[in-house]
């Protein structure tokens, strides 16, 4: 029997809190305990314990994979498989994995829901390992690109499907911070792909594989031994973890419906399907996460071409020690505004911070020729911290605005499937005949951080007026249909957060 059943509690009609949304107060039903603060951080740690590190572990492995080809050019790739620096050819290799992330992020979520979480995250990621061995391999620029089509395919559910199943998981406001330590996970393993690829720069071995290669078949490889360890930690939904009691689930279910996440959408029907695919949150989110994605990518991708143009005469190894550093600081700037952001249970402030920041270091690269060397270095901080501050608080920012199953699992799919055309954009706006300044990558990025700046000021002016609405009960008609359990977030009881 878990402590919360063990423990005296106080059930929840016999209390008077003065917020309903305080963690002291879980629900209003009498059938379920209120716990004491201490009692509900252990609950929420107990949830960190078993569900965040086999995903981070995922997480890390797989972005690896998706970037390490910017490792892999500055060490001889490029001439290796006979591909013309000033052609397109390598712009072409990044852009197709995107194809593969913009299609099939959508079904992967729907998968998750028929099967299970842990089988198909986990499945996907071990063929993403296979397939990132197989760039290690392969002798001319065909064999790369496919091999970076089904690397798209294979990673595109993780990052949906680790959303989807959190934010069935954790309260409204606890969930900020999660989705960072994930992208935590993200930046760190940039930072360790560049001391990977550091530490194999001089490989020659005696098959003949320069370090290039090296450096896909042991990341692949990596991926996959990890992945079948994190198969037998890997949790599924909450109605079947075996490591939560009844009571647990009560209490967690509760404390969501107490931050204001009502309506249920378990069903998908014709009906369902057109609240998911005209709502108009879910496309301008999916917008937002475009323009601003662009800006991580491109850093993430070219930060070793663009080290590198600082100084041409520059070792492999000293251009992979100015760039790992930037990848640390945008994981500690990523966890900081992540605990306030949750803290202050607000989301819109912390994006505009981040854009603010991307923008900054846009404007000193667009006018590089008139600035230090130095200058340059510190404005890639800026662009790469700013883009992981803002991209996942629109992850959070969608999900605590939708309500349901299918309608999360539809949602995040859109929101992360169509966004990752962010990637084909700064994939094709950096082209090798742009160098050595890529004026063109940085002036797009401007321009699509200001839109997202734009639309995130009308995405939460519309939600502010949509629930002065609700409070004025002008949607309570809807729960008078035959859908009334099966709303989503459109039940007149579920408030917007921003």
């Amino acid at each position: 029997m878990s402590d919360l059943e063990k423990s005296p509690v106080v059930a929840a009609d016999s209390a008077k809190p003065s917020s309903p949304t305080s963690s002291e107060t879980l629900s209003v039903n009498s059938d379920v305990p209120v716990l004491t603060p201490f009692q509900y951080r252990k609950l929420i740690w107990k949830l960190d314990l078993h569900l965040l590190p086999p995903l981070w572990a995922l997480w890390f492995c797989s972005l690896i994979d998706r970037v390490n080809i910017g490792n892999a050019k500055i060490q001889g790739l490029e001439k290796d498989l006979h591909m013309n620096p000033k052609s397109n050819q390598f712009n072409v290799a990044l852009v197709v994995i995107f194809i593969g992330l913009v299609g099939f992020e959508v079904p992967s979520n729907y998968l998750m829901k028929r099967v299970s979480p842990r089988a198909v995250l986990c499945a996907e990621t071990l063929l993403l390992g296979i397939f990132t061995i197989g760039q290690g391999l392969i002798t001319n620029w065909g064999g790369l690109v496919a091999m970076r089509f089904f690397v798209g395919i294979f990673e595109a559910g993780l990052i949906p499907g680790s959303v989807l199943l959190l934010s069935q998981y954790y309260p409204r406001y606890e969930l900020q911070w999660r989705l960072n330590m994930l992208m935590v996970g993200n930046a760190i393993s940039s930072a360790f792909g560049g001391l990977l690829a550091l530490a194999i720069a001089d490989i020659h071995s005696s098959n003949g594989y320069k370090s290039w290669r090296w450096i896909f078949i042991i990341e692949g490889s990596m991926t996959a031994g990890c992945t079948l360890v994190a198969y037998f930690l890997m949790s599924d939904w909450p109605e079947t973890a075996k490591w939560l009691s009844d009571t647990e689930r009560a209490i967690l279910k509760a404390k969501i419906r107490g931050d204001g996440t009502v309506g249920s959408m378990d069903r998908l029907d014709g009906k369902a399907m057109r609240r998911i695919l005209l709502d108009w949150k879910i496309w301008i989110c999916t917008l937002m996460f475009i323009c601003s994605i662009v800006a991580v990518y491109s850093i993430n991708l070219f930060a070793p071409t663009i080290v590198k143009q600082f100084d041409p005469t520059a070792s492999v190894r000293h251009i992979q020690a100015l760039v790992i550093p930037i990848f640390i600081a945008s994981g500690a700037a990523t966890l900081a505004v992540s605990y306030a952001s949750d803290k202050l249970r607000h989301r819109y402030a912390f994006a505009m911070f981040g854009w603010m920041l991307t923008l900054i270091g846009l404007v000193i690269m667009i006018n590089q020729r008139h600035v230090s060397v130095n200058a340059r270095y510190a404005a890639l901080y800026l662009i790469s911290i700013g883009g992981y501050i803002s991209v996942p608080q629109l992850w959070t920012l969608l999900v605590n605005n939708c309500s349901g199953s299918y309608k999360i699992a539809f949602a995040v799919g859109f929101e992360m499937g169509l966004g990752n055309m962010g990637g084909i954009i700064s994939s094709l706006t950096f082209q090798g005949s742009q160098a050595p300044f890529y004026d063109m990558g940085y002036r797009v990025n401007l321009g699509l951080v200001c839109a997202a700046m734009v639309m995130a000021t009308g995405y939460v002016g519309g939600m502010w007026w949509e629930n002065k609405q609700r409070d004025a009960g002008k949607r309570d008609h809807l729960l008078e249909g035959d859908e009334k359990d099966n709303l989503g977030d459109d039940h007149p009881s579920f408030r917007y957060g921003f």
